[in-house]
């Protein structure tokens, strides 16, 4: 309807279309609705005018490259900011490494429950058990599921 209204189509489909709209009522009235739609946004566009037409805008200023170097510096200051505090948070310098042996029995259970959800062995109804002596050595170690 708007390119028949705006006059671009066809010439052949536009006398279909202006015999279906003298013949059809409904599309009709459509038709002159967007006619007066058409109208009321023309005239409307029509009456805003800028107040000051004559008004000069000024050039726009490019702000140049020396603004783009302090942001480039601004951000490489704050990269350098943050990696050292990561740095700072990874590898802490108070941090000791370990020097004690792990026990024997620590390391069963390490190795047996590698992996697994311990809620999942208990389901399971699996159980490890490790019989140690007083020095903390590995008597025996039975697995039952």
């Amino acid at each position: 309807m708007q390119e028949y209204i705006d006059k671009e189509v066809d010439p052949a489909i536009e006398a279909e279309i202006k015999n279906h709209l003298e013949n059809c009522e409904k599309c009709a009235s459509l038709y002159i609705e967007a006619i007066e739609d058409k109208t009321l946004i023309n005239r409307l566009l029509n009456t805003i005018v800028p107040e000051n037409e004559t008004e000069i805008i000024p050039e726009f200023k490019h702000p140049g490259i020396q603004s783009k170097k302090v942001n480039f510096i601004r951000v490489a200051i704050v990269l350098a900011a943050a990696s050292l505090i990561g740095l700072i948070i990874l590898f802490r310098f108070d941090r000791k490494p370990v020097t004690e042996k792990i026990p024997e029995a620590e390391m069963i259970m390490y190795e047996y429950l590698d992996g697994k959800d311990l809620n999942k062995l208990w389901h399971d109804k699996s159980q490890i058990f490790i019989i140690q002596d007083e020095q903390g050595n590995v008597i025996q170690t039975t697995i039952t599921y």
